[in-house]
Order: C-alpha cells, then structure tokens, then sequence
C-alpha cells in the first residue's frame, strides 16, 4: 500500500523534474553565495544576496545549468535513436565547456 503512494509521488516529481532541477540549482547557487566561513565563525551576506543584481546572476546561472542539461538530454536522446551520429569530439567539448563552466562560476 505505501509502495503504491511512493511511486505515485515519485511519477509526479518526474513529471516536474526540470523545473525541480531548476529550483534546486537556484537554491544551491543562492546558498552557496549566502555565507562563508572564516575563523571567528560563519559570515552572513544577506544585503548582498538580497540585490536584484545578485538574485539575477543565481537566476541565469540556474537558467544556463538548466538549459545545458537539456541540450545534453537532447543530443544523448538522438544519440541513442541513431538519427544522429554524434562525434567523441563532440562529448569531449561538451565535457570541456561544462568544466570550464564550472570553473567561470567558482571565481
């Protein structure tokens, strides 16, 4: 009986999963910029963090995050069904924008 409500929440998230992984990525940029820790103690920037500017940026990082993974989803979707034969070069560069992705929004 409770397996059967598992798996229906569990379809109903899947139905929202982008907009899930949106939000959580938003959540955790947000977070992540939220404090930092130094040796007296954790460090809060909530006037910082509450700028339009800076909800923006955590936005677009989200959006950006979200709109690769998609295009990725995609290409690995046609991939698979073979109407387009995709390069190891290709998976390469995507895997090298993604890094350097990751690294632009580290510093």
């Amino acid at each position: 009986m409770a397996w059967r409500e598992i798996k229906k929440i569990l379809k109903a998230l899947y139905q929202y999963k982008v907009a899930l992984m949106f939000v959580v990525l938003w959540a955790h940029v947000s977070l992540l910029n939220l404090f930092f820790v130094n040796y007296s103690g954790p460090v809060f920037l909530w006037q910082e963090n509450s700028q339009p500017l800076t909800i923006t940026v955590h936005l677009l990082i989200a959006l950006l995050t979200t709109a690769f993974y998609l295009l990725v989803t995609k290409l690995r979707k046609l991939h698979h069904k073979q109407r387009v034969k995709t390069a190891d070069k290709v998976w390469l560069s995507c895997s090298v924008l993604l890094a350097a992705s990751i690294i632009f929004v580290m510093i």
